[in-house]
């Protein structure tokens, strides 16, 4: 064994790679679905409020914003 290898997990570089893959498909799948249910809410509230074009174009936007913020902070 080499002094600086780390040791051995039991798995194989291509079963982690695969792991590493489905956590990230996973997470991915799970950022969707949020997203989809919040511009769902946004929608039912534009309907529900008849909200004239440019006021639904301006909720959209901030939304947007909203989402840019949260993923800056996870960096």
């Amino acid at each position: 064994m080499r002094k600086n290898s780390p040791p051995h997990s039991g798995r194989s570089h291509e079963e982690i790679a695969l792991l590493l893959a489905d956590a990230r498909n996973n997470e991915r799948l799970r950022c969707a679905g949020v997203i989809s249910g919040r511009l769902e809410a946004l929608a039912a509230f534009i309907a529900t409020q008849r909200l004239e074009w440019c006021d639904a174009a301006e909720l959209l936007r901030q939304e947007a914003s909203h989402i840019d913020n949260q993923a800056q902070e996870l960096h």
